[in-house]
């Protein structure tokens, strides 16, 4: 029986087991040939711990997002790329568009990621767990973009952009989303639902709302489009780009792990200046999306 037949609850549990056994089983992979490779399962204890980090992060990456929205795609009626959108592609008015909103959006997002942190706790239990959560991930993240050569900076954006931009689309607006759409009847809550899970899974609370609606924003890109490559453009560009303005203010010396985003000269005026830009782009997807649903009901 196919999954369609099932309640929806029976499919966020099957897609949840999925994605729980996917990562138990890739991330064991990863950590197995690790300690093949340097003879340690702690990767920052290898030889080479920047491979062993891309390498884990690969094999969890694809274990935990990509392997189970796939799986379940099939399960569901017996199509890899139906449910998940991804035999569909986008007009190229909107490709343009999320072309211009991958560079507008960056400082728009370095600004929320200011204001988020300092909203943030400072004192206390909560504030010290999230401070340990928010360390333990960018003790990884430095220790990967320390590294210098163009060979790095290509392995960086393939594995930290374009693998997980890739996987974490088609997981997150390819599965989990349509799913919550269907089970609430309403695009808007399957969305808003579907941002929320993604901002929370990352575990980093002092990005939590820049990366909320960044989900939002790619939920609409796919609700809009009715292709899931469109949210995955926008997701591979905007790691990408983020990785290489963080490998150009390093190499000219700049500490981009204590510096914030409003330490900048200008910073600000040139954030409220992109948003403005990002939201008159994102009206005009909108537009083009009323439109192509204005023309189907004639």
């Amino acid at each position: 029986m196919r999954l369609k037949e099932k309640s929806y609850f029976v499919q966020l549990v099957v897609l949840t087991l999925f994605m729980l056994g996917g990562m138990l089983v890739f991330s064991s992979l990863g950590t197995l040939l690790v300690m093949l490779i340097y003879h340690t399962p702690n990767m920052l204890e290898a030889a080479d711990p920047v491979t062993a980090i891309r390498i884990t992060q690969t094999l969890t990456t694809v274990g935990t997002f990509l392997v189970p929205s796939l799986l379940f795609a099939y399960c569901y009626n017996r199509q890899w790329f139906d449910y998940n959108a991804a035999n569909r592609q986008p007009k190229q008015q909107m490709v343009n568009m999320v072309l211009i909103l991958s560079v507008t959006l960056l400082p728009v997002v370095g600004a929320l990621a200011a204001f988020n942190e300092n909203i943030m706790p400072q004192e206390g239990a909560v504030a010290e767990f999230m401070r340990d959560m928010e360390e333990a991930a960018n003790q990884i993240l430095e220790l990967v973009t320390s590294q210098r050569s163009s060979w790095d900076l290509i392995a960086n954006i393939l594995v930290f952009a374009v693998l997980a931009g890739v996987c974490e689309e088609f997981f997150f607006q390819g599965a989990l989303q349509p799913l919550l759409t269907n089970w609430t009847k309403n695009p808007h809550i399957g969305i808003l639902l579907t941002a929320l899970i993604f901002s929370a899974l990352h575990f980093q609370f002092y990005g939590f709302i820049p990366r909320f609606l960044l989900g939002l924003y790619l939920g609409y890109l796919l609700y809009w489009s009715k292709s899931l490559w469109l949210p995955i453009l926008a997701h591979v560009l905007h790691n990408t780009l983020s990785i290489l303005v963080d490998f150009t203010l390093q190499g000219r010396g700049i500490d981009t792990d204590n510096m914030q985003f409003t330490d900048m000269k200008g910073s600000l005026p040139t954030a409220a200046a992109c948003a403005l830009i990002s939201a008159m782009a994102i009206v005009y997807i909108w537009r083009i999306y009323r439109d192509g649903e204005h023309t189907n009901t004639i």
